[in-house]
């Protein structure tokens, strides 16, 4: 792991330290880690690879539905981002698949482009949905995880993110 995504992991570990009683009590945690494809939403860049690491803590369920706040860190090659907002997720016991909706807000800083353009760092709106089932006790396989966020830079150009990979619950 590269040295630069190490200070945008500190604030998700702090978060889950900070939680922890409230959440040993409850017992509704996950930490999950996705891999895909990542469109930054720059000029004249391409769909490239990133990863998706975060962390969610139950607060209620009222019957199906589950309400839980997530933190997740987006790491793309000309990008990172930290992300921290609600989510929705239905629980069906007779139904495998569960679904899920988040609305996060974070900020996002970018690398120099290759003609030397820099971005500075913006705040944004993401969305997020996607689909998770449980392939062992405790172990999610997330079958898809799609991100569409909205910057504040006014641009058309938004990023996107689809991704998939393993949610561990405890």
């Amino acid at each position: 792991m590269s040295r630069r995504f190490l200070p945008l992991l500190l604030p998700v570990f702090l978060a889950f330290a900070l939680l922890s009683p409230v959440l040993h009590a409850q017992a509704r945690v996950a930490v999950y880690g996705t891999i895909g494809g990542e469109k930054s939403g720059l000029p004249n860049a391409g769909w490239g690879t990133a990863g998706i690491v975060g962390l969610y803590a139950g607060t209620n369920n009222f019957g199906p539905l589950a309400v839980a706040v997530d933190v997740r860190g987006d790491f793309a090659s000309d990008h990172r981002s930290f992300l921290a907002g609600p989510r929705l997720a239905l629980h069906f016991p007779a139904f495998p698949l569960k679904p899920y909706s988040e609305i996060l807000v974070g900020r996002t800083s970018y690398d120099k482009t290759s003609s030397g353009f820099q971005r500075d760092a913006n705040w944004n709106a993401s969305y997020v949905g996607g689909i998770d089932t449980t392939i062992f006790p405790h172990i999610d396989w997330r079958i898809f995880d799609f991100t569409y966020k909205l910057n504040d830079s006014g641009s058309s150009n938004h990023q996107k993110a689809l991704t998939t990979g393993l949610v561990l619950r405890f």
